[in-house]
Order: structure tokens, then C-alpha cells, then sequence
């Protein structure tokens, strides 16, 4: 089989929106890392701008910072490349054997869940935050408390109201239950490729890629993938989000009963019954008029009663769930509640 070469993505047309929180999703091994790193170190050797490379955990960072240069070598061959410590630092080559050598920070690694210790601290010069797999896989990592809104404090210290920096989520297209999107109401729909949202202030890209999927798809594994999982394929390779789909979605009738509101860590959602068919109906839309509970301890309020995951009013959607009679608006409404019924 001949070899294929795969293309990288380009950071232009994204840049040209000048959007301030940009979102790129897309498949595996599209270079959306590789073309970040690329554009963050030019402008450093060039312009002197300096970046941060974020990531969840220090665990995480830790393991990206050994090989954060390793793929990227080759498009400086004038230049050297370090991580020392928290720092990222270049040093030309032909200084390598002086032992005065310089080297010069461009890039600092950060752990979003430790960065509250960084309110104190100055960044002048960083231009770009970089904050990669900011959606996480299916594992034992969970996000962090109210992470978006953690993520913007951080932002807040580093830009300090300036309007400099310009921050790049990355991610493959693993999940619209995610907090960036839950929190600010992004609802990818299949074919939209940019979704501009606050006055431009936040971009998503989805990129279509067509002639990267082509390309990754005449590869072995890219062949393997095609015929043994084609779902897995869609969003390994693609764009397409393998929690958005239309299953158990359902527009509610007019036969409907409104019986609460139910508030979650994800927003909140009415709740609703047609008692002739037997089946529940949960949506964003809200009534006027509501009787609200919530699973959240710290949104307790007066006119609010809690419920635990094991309470009565719980315990009967989750068996309606359970037996195909739990019907949603919406994949975000439907992936919310799965969380739910899904934890004892």
C-alpha cells in the first residue's frame, strides 16, 4: 500500500475571525497540536511573543512536556528546543557549542487545576494559551469543578482585561457533554462547520476535512477502522460528535403535563408527562409558572427542595428511562440525564 501523507491543519482562516475563545474539534490526527505549536513558536522567535500550553492535570502536563517539541523539530532547523522546568525555551544553533549559550522562554506549561496559584504571577508577553484534550475521553479523568468558569478566572489573571490573548481549545470530537459547551450552549449540528457566538468574542471550528478523511481513510488502520467500527470511524476521523445523535428524541405533544423542573449541574430541565401514552418528556424549555427541585446541594435556595439521586422522583424517571419511555428535546438534554440515571 502506498504511503499517504496526511495534511496539517492551518490556522489562517480561523485566526481571520479574531475571535478571542477558539474552539477547534475535530478528528484524530488532524494536526490541530502540531499546527498550534507551530504558530505559537514562530511568533515567539519572531515577534517575541511567549505562549502557555495548558492542560487539565499535572499528570497530564507532565506527560506532554517530554515530548512537546519532538514532532515539531524539523520546521526550526536553526533552532534548539527545551522544556526546563515550567519553562519552554529556544536557543539558536549556532551557539550550541558555547558555553554561554543562551537559551530564551517563549512558552510556560501549566495545569489548569493548579492555577489558582498563578494569580500573582505576571504574563506580559503571553499571547496564546493553547489548552489541549480540553474534552476528555472516556476514562477514570473527570473535568474539574465549574471548570469553565475556573478556566476564565485563569484567563482573566493572564490577559488582565487587555484583550491580548487569544485562547485555542483542541480536542477530537469526542462529546457535546462537555462543560465549555454546556456552559456557553453550543450545539453542534451536522454540516455547520463555524458556529460565531457573543459578538465574535468565541469561534468554533469543526472542520469538514474532507481530504484529510480521505487521505486517513487509505491508510491500513484508517481501512481497518472503516470496516470494523464505521461509528467509531465517523469521529475518529471526522467531525461528527459520537454522543450526537437523534436517539430517544422526541418533540413533546400537546397531551403533556408539566410536572416540575429539575435543576442539574448541566442547567435546568422541565419535566413533563402524558399519561394516555406513558411517557416522559424532559426539555430546556421552561414554563412560567414551576415547581423546581435540584440534585445540587450548593443551589439550595428557598422555594427549591433537594433530591438525591435516589429519591422517588429520580428513581421513576430512571425506570421509565430504563424501559424506552423517556423521551428528550434535545442530544445535550438526553447525554445530561444519561449522567444522571447512569449514577447510583
Amino acid at each position: 500500500m502506498e504511503k499517504v501523507k496526511l495534511a496539517y491543519y492551518n490556522y489562517m482562516k480561523l485566526m481571520s475571525f479574531n475571535a478571542i475563545l477558539n474552539f477547534l474539534v475535530g478528528g484524530r490526527g488532524l494536526g490541530k497540536t502540531y499546527g498550534a505549536k507551530k504558530m505559537v513558536i514562530k511568533n515567539a522567535i519572531t515577534k517575541g511573543e511567549e505562549f502557555i500550553y495548558l492542560r487539565r492535570y499535572r499528570e497530564e502536563l507532565a506527560t506532554a512536556k517530554e515530548t512537546f517539541f519532538a514532532d515539531i523539530l524539523g520546521e526550526f532547523p536553526e533552532y534548539d528546543f527545551r522544556t526546563f522546568g515550567k519553562y519552554a525555551q529556544y536557543s539558536h544553533v549556532k551557539f550550541r557549542d558555547d558555553k554561554r549559550r543562551e537559551w530564551h522562554t517563549m512558552g510556560y506549561f501549566i495545569a489548569l487545576s493548579t492555577a489558582q496559584s498563578q494569580k500573582s504571577v505576571s504574563f506580559p508577553k503571553v499571547y496564546k494559551i493553547i489548552y489541549d484534550e480540553f474534552i476528555i475521553e472516556k476514562g477514570l479523568i473527570q473535568y474539574l469543578p465549574n471548570e469553565a468558569v475556573a478556566f476564565i478566572n485563569f484567563y482573566s489573571t493572564v490577559d488582565r482585561d487587555n484583550d491580548r490573548v487569544r485562547v485555542f481549545f483542541l480536542a477530537n470530537s469526542v462529546s457535546i457533554e462537555n462543560p465549555y459547551f454546556i456552559h456557553y450552549k453550543i450545539t453542534p449540528q451536522d454540516g455547520e462547520e463555524w458556529i460565531r457566538k457573543f459578538n465574535g468574542y468565541l469561534l468554533v471550528n469543526l472542520p469538514d476535512s474532507k481530504e484529510f478523511q480521505e487521505g486517513k481513510n487509505k491508510t491500513r488502520f484508517g481501512q481497518f477502522i472503516l470496516e470494523s467500527d464505521p461509528d467509531y470511524a465517523d469521529y475518529a476521523t471526522g467531525n461528527k460528535f459520537a454522543d450526537n445523535n437523534d436517539n430517544l428524541l422526541v418533540v413533546k405533544g400537546q397531551e403533556a403535563r408539566y410536572q416540575y423542573s429539575l435543576e442539574t449541574k448541566t442547567g435546568k430541565f422541565s419535566i413533563w408527562m402524558d399519561w394516555d401514552n406513558k411517557q416522559w418528556f424532559i426539555q430546556e424549555k421552561l414554563p412560567q409558572q414551576e415547581l423546581v427541585f435540584t440534585i445540587c446541594p450548593e443551589k439550595m435556595r428557598d422555594g427549591v427542595k433537594l433530591l438525591f439521586k435516589n429519591d422517588r422522583q429520580i428513581a421513576i424517571l430512571r425506570s421509565g428511562f430504563k424501559s424506552g419511555r423517556v423521551m428528550f428535546d434535545q442530544p445535550r438534554t438526553r447525554n445530561a440525564f444519561i449522567e444522571i440515571f447512569s449514577t447510583r
